[in-house]
């Protein structure tokens, strides 16, 4: 045999050997990765921990339950486009979105709807309903001072997530919608009459009639006036009128 053969069939063994060196450490390295990747995935294995921002209804707890998130945590058991989905489907939040921080925290930013009314409703209840007309629960009482409530008006029987068709209702909604939290925050009360006249009663006790529902829109301005001279100014008001052209305030007569 020449020497040239013999140097082509070395060549040969040496690829064949380098071929299957090769393969054996992808096989490995396959292995590994494969192992690895179900070793994490185990539920068993506590990695990380979830923190909600911006959520005050929505807490970790509620983040877990909606999602079937077991405990201990796994981050890698958890898809984040899936909580996201989820939660955008719970009618109290508005927006959602999550980001990893370091070293193992998933982070759940969270925008709740807030309420704008409670107004009774059928079987003795009451619906928080939020500025888009949307039912956000139904509850047997008020839970708390988030919203005022609608007196002299029942919007019969509504489920959450139910949009609100009564026109009174819809334009005191929209109205409230048009005010900022510091103004929102005085009101106390909101009364709608037989005649369909609605009344706004300050927490400071002063009542502020705004006439019928059509005339809201109009009544905005105006009212966002009043509410700032109230709290910078001691009006020792009985009742203030907007359903002049020009406000009307009824003084309490001096004992």
């Amino acid at each position: 045999m020449s020497i040239t053969n013999k140097h082509l069939i070395h060549k040969r063994r040496r690829r064949k050997h380098y071929r299957a060196k090769t393969i054996w450490y992808l096989f490995c390295a396959g292995l590994i990765i494969f192992g690895s990747y179900y070793l994490v995935h185990q539920p068993w294995i506590a990695f990380g921990h979830i923190v909600v921002e911006g959520g005050q209804a929505i807490n970790v707890s509620e983040v877990k339950r909606v999602d079937d998130i077991a405990e201990p945590v796994n981050l890698f058991n958890i898809s984040r486009s899936k909580l996201e989905n989820v939660l955008r489907n719970d009618l109290r939040v508005e927006k959602v979105s999550t980001a990893y921080a370091w070293p193992n925290i998933l982070k759940v930013y969270i925008t709740e709807r807030k309420p704008a009314i409670y107004v009774e409703c059928a079987y003795d209840g009451f619906a928080k309903v939020g500025y888009n007309g949307c039912v956000l629960e139904v509850t047997k009482g008020i839970k708390d001072a988030s919203a005022p409530f609608v007196s002299g008006r029942k919007i019969g029987n509504v489920y959450n997530g139910d949009i609100i068709k009564d026109e009174e209702i819809w334009a005191v909604v929209k109205f409230l919608g048009k005010l900022d939290k510091s103004i929102t925050s005085q009101i106390a009360e909101i009364s709608i009459d037989n005649n369909d006249k609605i009344k706004i009663y300050l927490l400071s006790g002063v009542p502020i009639l705004l006439g019928s529902s059509g005339e809201l829109a109009g009544k905005i301005n105006t009212f966002i006036i009043i509410c700032n001279e109230l709290k910078t100014k001691k009006i020792n008001a009985d009742y203030i009128d907007l359903t002049y052209s020009k406000p009307y305030v009824k003084l309490k007569q001096q004992s």
